[in-house]
């Protein structure tokens, strides 16, 4: 098991940002307020699979959006924050909340007000297209951008460790 298996191994939660990770980060705004988000259907059974193996997941957005809490709420993801530019205290909810501590958790980011929590996360990730920065401080840049499954792949991973992954293609007759 190498190191990133090691640490998708001690995962009890997933956090994630929305745009740029669960979309391309593109807005789409008409004549009437507010816009309108896609989202990856891969990302969404990632999401379901984590949840019945017992690793819930969070979404931690800093834009207010109803297409995020529609997005969450069609999921079952019962931790949304949106509108929280500092992602910081809402970790720490979380570990409050879940009883964890920063290694047991997972987090996605692409961008700058994703830094304090990857770098205090024990498994830190990205897409393919984040910001240099962030790919700095991230454990594993997955190979393809925002808005493609980057969920999927990491909940792969960290179900794959922890050894879910087959139970998981049971349910497909796999």
């Amino acid at each position: 098991m190498d190191e990133l298996d090691q640490r998708a191994a001690k995962i009890r939660l997933l956090c994630t940002d929305i745009d740029g990770v669960l979309t391309s980060g593109a807005l789409h705004y008409d004549k009437e307020p507010g816009h309108t988000k896609a989202f990856h259907v891969r990302d969404g059974a990632a999401i379901k699979w984590l949840q019945r193996s017992g690793i819930p997941v969070a979404f931690i957005s800093g834009l207010t959006s109803d297409a995020t809490l529609n997005r969450a709420r069609d999921l079952g993801v019962e931790d949304c924050f949106h509108g929280h530019l500092d992602k910081g205290p809402v970790l720490d909810q979380l570990c409050a909340k879940y009883g964890l501590v920063c290694e047991q958790i997972a987090h996605l980011g692409d961008d700058l007000p994703d830094l304090p929590l990857l770098r205090r996360v024990g498994l830190a990730c990205c897409p393919a297209d984040a910001v240099a920065e962030v790919k700095a401080a991230c454990h594993w840049v997955t190979p393809i951008g925002g808005g493609q499954g980057v969920l999927r792949l990491v909940a792969e991973r960290i179900l794959k460790s922890q050894a879910h992954w087959n139970t998981i293609l049971a349910l497909y007759e796999v």
